[in-house]
């Protein structure tokens, strides 16, 4: 019984941590504009090249309008702040991959690497709320 009780819990929090509060993106608006770019680009679990190609110009700019004067008060922490910088990094990181034309192995690394630092702040932000 105390394993069951264990792995119900285990299942409840993640599954309340996977997903951002709806508020989130009614809160912060700016993150919300970037969510709806990166969304298009992560299909079936996978990047698909193509839309990531043609929107990296679009999430540099997205990623350009998130800032910490940008975030609700509530998010403002360290670690929130330090993994935002890193998001909008690995955006300009992408984005300059594709302006270059490198390989698609090297743009689907780069935007895997994107995609998982977005994940972390939605996590990081519903963990405040």
């Amino acid at each position: 019984m105390k394993i069951i009780k264990s792995l119900f819990a285990f299942a409840t929090y993640f599954s309340e941590k996977s997903l951002p509060a709806p508020s989130l993106y009614e809160k912060w608006t700016d993150i919300k504009a970037y969510q709806e770019i990166i969304a298009k680009t992560f299909q079936n679990k996978e990047v698909n090249l193509k839309l990531i190609k043609s929107n990296s110009k679009i999430l540099v700019e997205h990623s350009d309008c998130l800032s910490v004067e940008s975030m609700p008060q509530e998010f403002r922490n360290p670690k929130l702040i330090k993994t935002l910088l890193i998001l909008k990094k690995n955006t300009k990181v992408v984005h300059e991959l594709v302006e270059k034309k490198a390989s698609d192995s090297e743009i689907k690394m780069a935007s895997d690497v994107l995609i998982d630092t977005f994940y972390k702040i939605t996590e990081l932000c519903s963990i405040v709320e």
